[in-house]
């Protein structure tokens, strides 16, 4: 019997695995426990900030995966409380979100730290957030796990923590873009094209995101849900932030005859719906020039629930206009063989490819959107041949070759 490697998987703590609140790199952690259920070929360990939603789907559906849920004490959470209350409410701090879990995130990690010392792992994979590298500063953690550790770099971080040494002498940062390999690469002082870089590509699930498992009563029930009637519905999936270039799309949509179409905006400014920001209030001040009955936003609507509304879609837009290192929704997109309009930034070129129309985001991106949208609309064998090259470059981005992938990387 082959001895398979025992992996500790230390998620963000942002949001827990099983990803039952979202969250991007909760979502892949998940497809790779999901796969490992039927492939049996690692044992992973996966930690993460504890959520009774999570434990009860563990318990459901895991059996071949160990889980370690850190619950942070009552005084760090009223002490984040009281913190992200004044920075939001009285100072009005745009990073206000950085004193949400602030004393979580450093209990989490102290904890984390401490696991990961009591057991021995073959590997350790750090999902994202630098700071989760100070683990390997408790006590003889760097020692032990020399040689050992990842980091899978799903976009540029906010924060270094300090720990840029420990990244660049990490075993391989494991990106899922080359553009967010080569940006990091440069912050850290390192050289993106030796072996200790490697690119791991996004993937979503392609049973939930099977345009055939969407039926014609599913988008029905979409759009009499939505009001939007004989229109042709535009939609945009994604964070109400200012990188993902939602408000150049309402720009767009104004231009545009908006008696014969929709927007709907699909998603939040954070994952759970709380915390409005200054971005989304000035989106919804847009709409009192375009038409309330023009634009829908609809909140965060549950992963599961997403393949009707692209199914629905005519058309779906994604301008992004801030260094977007692999956008998942452009891959949802591609896999439920929509029509897309995405622009030229970051690591979004190397997954949509020719699957989907690029554009030029430095200027005048309103004009071009809503230039290319009409285009588009007006001519549906365009769409056809867009949505024809999105299933051809989709049909081999399966979970099981994330899986297999993932596996060779870290052996």
């Amino acid at each position: 019997m082959v001895n398979k490697l025992k992996v500790a998987i230390i998620s963000t703590g942002s949001y827990p695995v099983p990803a039952v609140r979202g969250g991007a790199a909760e979502a892949l952690t998940e497809l790779l426990l999901q796969e490992n259920e039927k492939e049996q070929l690692a044992d992973f360990t996966v930690f993460s900030i504890d959520d009774p939603e999570a434990r009860a789907k563990v318990l459901k559906c895991y059996t071949h995966s160990s889980f370690q849920f850190i619950n942070p004490s009552a005084f760090c959470k009223g002490l984040d409380h009281f913190n992200h209350f004044f920075a939001y409410n009285v100072f009005h701090m745009k990073r206000h979100l950085t004193f949400k879990n602030a004393w979580q995130r450093i209990m989490y990690i102290h904890r984390v730290a401490v696991e990961i010392n009591r057991n021995d792992y073959d590997r350790i994979i750090f999902e994202n957030e630098m700071a989760l590298l100070w683990t390997l500063k408790y006590k003889n953690n760097l020692q032990k796990y020399r040689g050992k550790y990842y980091y899978h770099l799903h976009n540029h971080p906010e924060r270094y923590a300090g720990n840029e040494e420990l990244a660049k002498n990490c075993c391989k940062v494991i990106g899922v873009s080359r553009f967010i390999n080569t940006k990091f690469a440069e912050k850290i002082g390192a050289d993106p094209d030796t072996e200790q870089f490697t690119v791991l590509k996004n993937v979503v699930d392609e049973k939930i995101f099977e345009p055939d498992h969407v039926t014609e009563e599913n988008i029905k029930s979409v759009k009499e849900t939505l009001g939007i009637g004989n229109r042709k519905m535009l939609l945009y999936v994604g964070r109400l932030i200012p990188a993902k270039g939602v408000a150049e799309l309402m720009d767009a949509f104004q231009l545009m005859n908006k008696e014969d179409n929709v927007l709907v905006i699909v998603g939040s400014f954070n994952f759970d719906n709380k915390d409005r920001s200054e971005y989304e209030n000035m989106l919804e001040e847009k709409i009192q020039h375009i038409g309330k009955d023009k634009v829908i936003f609809t909140g965060y609507v549950n992963h599961d629930n997403l393949p009707a509304y692209y199914a629905a879609a005519d058309l779906v837009i994604l301008p992004s206009v801030g260094d977007d290192a692999a956008n998942l929704a452009a891959i949802e997109t591609m896999m439920m063989h929509r029509p897309l309009i995405s622009t030229t930034i970051g690591g979004i070129p190397e997954y949509v490819q020719d699957g989907g129309i690029l554009l030029d985001y430095r200027k005048n991106l309103p004009e071009k959107i809503a230039a290319t949208a009409e285009d588009l609309l007006s001519h549906p064998d365009k769409c056809s041949a867009l949505t024809a090259r999105a299933a051809e470059i989709s049909k081999d981005r399966t979970v099981a070759s994330f899986y297999r992938n993932f596996l060779e990387i870290i052996q």
